[in-house]
């Protein structure tokens, strides 16, 4: 498979660019360490189906549909908070997926984005800390929905495609009616992979 009829690629961030996702589902049982164990292990089954949505958002549902509770300002931010230091020190240390510098050399003459469902700010610091800026036109996140960044990106623009890993992406990619690749080696939801209607990879290097 090959990305050369297109101008802009689109790609988003964990699963994608960074080995992430399994990091992120243990930043997020720490966040709710003093929660029930159970009602936190029914979350995180939620969050491995909806990778890709805004912690805003998978917070408030943990909240209002798992604790069953009014939403609460106070424990809303707590949450955040820590779910938030948990990750930029996950991001310090995950691996880079397989490829993936490879494919951005092949790229490089491409417009390349990045949309992702992680907090915008704290993408940006790490992606400058990392040295890995450059190779992006722009880095957008939450709070901000995925199919609103994505349609941003393509909106002046209809030659572009997104590679995802997740149902959120696929999504993003079909509102915006630009084409999607679903990449598989790190995706929390490897169910898609069966979907014979989606164009799918393993890697990134499945495109070079």
């Amino acid at each position: 498979m090959n990305l050369e009829k297109y101008e802009i690629i689109i790609l988003d961030c964990d699963g994608v660019i960074f080995d992430s996702n399994h990091l992120k589902l243990d930043a997020f049982r720490d966040a709710l360490s003093k929660f029930h164990k159970d009602t936190v292990d029914d979350f995180i089954k939620y969050f491995k189906n909806n990778f890709g949505t805004s912690r805003h958002h998978l917070i408030k549902v943990f909240i209002g549909e798992f604790l069953k509770q009014e939403f609460d300002e106070k424990l809303y931010e707590e949450i955040l908070s820590r779910y938030s230091q948990n990750c930029v020190k996950l991001y310090k240390k995950s691996d880079m997926t397989k490829f993936f510098f490879k494919f951005i050399e092949t790229y490089k003459t491409k417009k390349l984005f990045v949309a992702s469902g992680s907090d915008q700010e704290e993408l940006r610091m790490v992606f400058k800390s990392r040295k890995l800026n450059k190779y992006f036109i722009k880095i957008y996140g939450s709070p901000t929905k995925k199919n609103e960044i994505v349609q941003k990106i393509s909106l002046k623009n209809s030659n572009a495609i997104f590679i995802g890993d997740a149902k959120s992406d696929m999504l993003a990619a079909k509102e915006s009616k630009i084409d999607f690749i679903f990449m598989s080696d790190y995706s929390t939801n490897k169910e898609m992979k069966k979907d014979i209607t989606l164009n799918s990879i393993n890697n990134l290097g499945g495109l070079i």
